[in-house]
């Protein structure tokens, strides 16, 4: 760990979201079901595989049935060979890897599946069509090939959100430790707090010698020789290696033991620090190499993620202007004019613009600044106030919601900002980032982003960029969508709105 890391965990260890973290108690449901500890993970991961496929074949025998009714009459034989070639959807699936990754990986969702579902429900959708030319029935028309696809696109995406939402609330966390230092245990738990779709809860970590106990948060439960003993006490699920010193024989004796005990295993790097997200691992025979992508994003995908904001920002304003009107009578009520709240902001490569919000705060709320905050006092160029006074009590309420951003649609709508991007600050705060933390001028400000979806004002600067910069490096329209489908659920949430 580097010194500045060290430092960063120990702020981290008394934060809220630390604690947040599940102490690591399975389901009673999966304990009776004999699916919970190591010996159960195997049968768990059986059983989910067995569900979504269960519900894939359920979704795409709907598509093919909406698509056989959809004709003028509907056809009883077509739609009998469709459903006896239905099965291929299922290889296809299978073969883009779309029932191996719950288990395998540390942190997985139906989001993250999407670019792979489009695909598999393009070629799924050939491949059904494709037996059907061979059968005495002949191949769907156009028209019930397309339906076939997006339906069953829209079908699968809808069943598995459904099958994993069941499912995690019937099975509960998975039980982890992580071996290693405690500042970096500490790290690793506060991630795990900003993105609770990992369903993995830490009971505490293994740490060679002394001296671990009582430095952190999570509890030190032994040196790393320990982990068979503590797996089979604690019904561990998964191990996060975090431990720079491990000799390759201790990596090896330690992928082992997890490999018999069948235990998930996540190795974090070395340099992860380092290792941004625009990384690629390739092989060079039997050599594992990292390739780096130094690249901006191309004209075509910076196009299309404008042409998204203009429509998306114009439609929204217009089905939402009964509600936004509500809003401003609302703040006008509570606390008279003016409505908006216009200020100063700093937009791409550093060009300042006016951000739109409804007003939350009293009128002179810049005027009082002083009274809660010291910007020349700050240990990092951001801050969120908790239970600021200056705060109204309509005020509250639209920031409870995230409603008092809403007004940023006209932003985006005359291109200050994008509807995916790190958050506008204000001017002061700028002028105290260094070069590197500059990074996130790169684009436009986003209504909302990274930030707003793991974790919000929770969320420390360095973790803020560096989410920020994982945005940046792998800005994509697929990445936007994610981000804008992940946005609700936050805003119901709450976490961290201040």
């Amino acid at each position: 760990m580097t010194r500045n890391t060290q430092e960063t965990a120990r702020k981290e260890a008394s934060a809220p979201a630390a604690s947040a973290v599940a102490t690591g108690e399975r389901s009673e449901v999966a304990t009776r079901l004999g699916l919970a500890g190591p010996s159960g993970s195997r049968r768990r991961g059986a059983l989910l595989r067995r569900l979504l496929a269960t519900g894939d074949w359920a979704a795409v025998l709907g598509a093919l049935c909406l698509a056989t009714a959809s004709t003028a009459a509907t056809d009883v034989a077509v739609l009998f060979w469709a459903v006896l070639f239905s099965p291929a959807w299922i290889l296809v699936l299978k073969l883009h890897g779309l029932y191996d990754n719950d288990h395998r990986r540390i942190r997985h969702s139906t989001l993250d599946e999407l670019p792979a579902l489009i695909s598999a429900s393009a070629l799924g959708t050939i491949a059904i069509d494709g037996l059907l030319a061979l059968s005495p029935v002949g191949p769907l028309s156009a028209g019930s090939a397309v339906l076939v696809g997006v339906g069953g696109l829209v079908g699968t995406f809808v069943v598995r959100t459904v099958v994993r939402f069941f499912w995690h609330h019937l099975t509960g966390v998975a039980i982890g430790v992580v071996i290693g230092p405690a500042s970096a245990a500490n790290v690793i738990a506060r991630r795990l707090a900003t993105h609770p779709e990992a369903r993995l809860g830490l009971i505490g970590y293994l740490h060679t010698g002394q001296g671990g106990a009582g430095e952190g948060s999570l509890p030190w439960l032994g040196s790393i020789e320990d982990i068979s003993r503590i797996a089979e006490q604690h019904q561990v699920e998964r191990v996060v290696v975090t431990e720079e010193e491990m000799s390759e024989s201790t990596a090896e004796r330690l992928i082992e033991e997890c490999k018999a005990a069948g235990l998930g295993l996540t190795f974090l790097p070395q340099h992860y620090g380092l290792l941004g997200p625009g990384i690629e691992l390739n092989r060079l025979a039997e050599l594992p190499v990292l390739d780096f992508r130094f690249a901006d994003p191309p004209r075509s995908t910076m196009a299309m993620k404008r042409s998204l904001d203009v429509v998306v920002s114009g439609a929204s304003l217009a089905l939402l202007s009964p509600v936004i009107a509500l809003a401003a009578l609302l703040t006008l009520v509570d606390s008279g004019r003016p409505v908006f709240f216009r200020q100063r902001r700093v937009g791409k490569d550093g060009k300042p613009f006016t951000v739109l919000k409804f007003r939350t705060m009293v009128v002179d709320a810049e005027e009082r600044l002083g009274e809660v905050v010291d910007l020349a006092e700050l240990d990092q160029p951001a801050f969120k106030i908790r239970d600021d006074p200056r705060v109204t009590r309509a005020g509250r309420l639209l920031r409870r919601t995230s409603f008092d951003e809403v007004p940023q649609l006209i932003n985006v709508l005359r291109g200050d900002m994008s509807l995916v991007g790190p958050r506008p600050e204000e001017e002061a705060v700028v002028a105290l980032y260094n070069e590197r933390q500059r990074v996130r001028l790169k684009i436009k400000p986003g209504l909302t982003g990274p930030m707003q979806v793991y974790g919000r004002g929770d969320l420390t600067f360095e973790e803020r960029l560096a989410m920020e910069r994982d945005y940046l490096d792998n800005l994509s329209i697929a990445g936007d969508l994610a981000i804008l489908l992940r946005t609700p659920r936050a805003i119901v949430r709450g976490d961290g709105a201040y």
